[in-house]
């Protein structure tokens, strides 16, 4: 992987979920990193259900173990290009094609 294409900057969140209603908790920031952000393949779709009426990436980030280990119930933002704004929850979590890399399939929320 090279790195000028990391040029997506995310934050990862935790819901603090302290309420009895869904989404009544707060989003606290856990972690902000650059990445390398694409399409999903058919593969990722397929495997994780992704509905195709949601919009789905696939990003891919430097592992920070263990000072951070993104996990399916965290939630990310990216900050710029066309996904900017945009809140995706994290339907999987797998090592990377490139060494030392963590692939991450997000659909939106």
């Amino acid at each position: 992987m090279n790195l000028n294409s990391l040029d997506y900057r995310i934050s990862f969140y935790t819901d603090l979920d302290e309420g009895p209603e869904a989404g009544m908790g707060e989003l606290q920031n856990v972690y902000s990193c650059f990445a390398d952000m694409y399409e999903p393949t058919q593969k990722d779709v397929q495997l994780n259900n992704l509905e195709v009426s949601k919009r789905s990436v696939t990003l891919n980030i430097r592992d920070a173990q263990p000072q951070f280990v993104p996990t399916v119930n965290q939630v990310f933002e990216v900050h710029n290009g066309m996904y900017a704004g945009l809140f995706f929850n994290i339907k999987n979590v797998s090592p990377a094609k490139t060494k030392g890399y963590v692939k991450i399939v997000g659909e939106e929320q």
